[in-house]
């Protein structure tokens, strides 16, 4: 099994390298899996895993052990990183990672940072989520519990609008904008703008990177002005982000560290990353493993 040198997944340039040597490298079935993604990296990662295999001959099994080859723990983690990798390559058309591998990587991590976040709404009344795997955990809470205040939720994504909507209790709003395919989410100008002059208790924020220096940021330029946008009209910002996106900055850069009152996530950070969450003075919420209660770090 490769890994990176800090013991975490391969990913950008190294990942890419790897691929390439994996062609030559690998048993035969692998090789021609590596040898897919080398040559339609874009196409490897539209596919369906069933697409995949029917198209190479092979099967799920011997697909999922090709991403563990390289470290990663199934085919969404791998996808995800690839897509990463070649979003930073700015080479042709952009590659976004898709909606359907966002939710299948760490789902039990990202459910429990989503119950560990609602606590921490009960007295707001108007509240802005972003768009993404884990706030949408958060969405489907407020759209099942009939306990929870009523409020009113705006958002750019799509699935979290449907969610948040389902129990009638909360007035949902969408942010209007184009329609990105491979996220659900609202882009542009239109959603922009429909942000100005409004002003919302909380905005809970999911996250492609958190860097010590650069803080938060995404590989995708339109995502980066649509978030930024939603973090100018929130007074108070709360990030949901699980242990694998603590990494290098991503090219858009969104906001500092400061920005952020609460970050949530699954596992204690490094000491590197907590040192800097203590200097902006960030509330550290890690929501543990079942049978473990959340450690609040504040």
């Amino acid at each position: 099994m490769q890994q990176a040198p800090d013991d975490k997944p391969l990913h950008g340039a190294a990942l890419w390298a790897a691929v390439l040597s994996a062609r030559d490298s690998l048993p035969a079935k692998l090789r021609a899996i590596a040898a897919f993604v080398a040559e339609d990296p874009s196409e490897f990662i539209r596919m369906t895993s069933r697409e995949i295999c029917a198209r190479l001959g092979t099967s799920e099994p011997t697909l999922i052990r090709f991403c563990r080859s390289l470290g990663f723990a199934g085919l969404a983690e791998f996808r995800i990183e690839l897509a990463l990798a070649l979003a930073a390559q700015s080479t042709g058309a952009a590659v976004h990672p898709q909606a359907a591998d966002r939710r299948l990587a760490n789902p039990e991590a990202k459910r429990r940072i989503a119950a560990a976040t609602m606590e921490l709404l009960a007295d707001d009344r108007a509240v802005l989520i972003d768009n993404g795997s884990t706030v949408e955990l958060v969405a489907e809470s407020l759209g099942q519990s009939d306990d929870h205040p009523a409020m009113t939720i705006m958002t750019s994504g799509l699935m979290v609008a449907q969610h948040a909507m389902r129990n009638g209790r909360h007035r949902v709003m969408l942010t209007g904008g184009v329609i990105r395919p491979s996220t659900g989410s609202l882009t542009g100008r239109l959603a922009e703008s429909s942000l100005a002059g409004m002003n919302f208790d909380t905005f809970v924020m999911g996250a492609d990177s958190i860097d010590p220096e650069g803080g938060l940021s995404t590989y995708s330029e339109d995502e980066a002005h649509v978030t930024r946008a939603m973090v100018d009209a929130s007074s108070r910002v709360i990030v949901l982000a699980d242990h694998t996106k603590f990494r290098a900055s991503r090219l858009h850069r969104i906001c500092g560290l400061s920005r952020v009152a609460i970050l949530i996530t699954d596992r204690d950070p490094t000491p590197e990353i907590r040192a800097a969450l203590d200097a902006a003075t960030v509330r550290l919420i890690v929501a543990k493993a079942a049978g473990i209660e959340p450690k609040d770090k504040a």
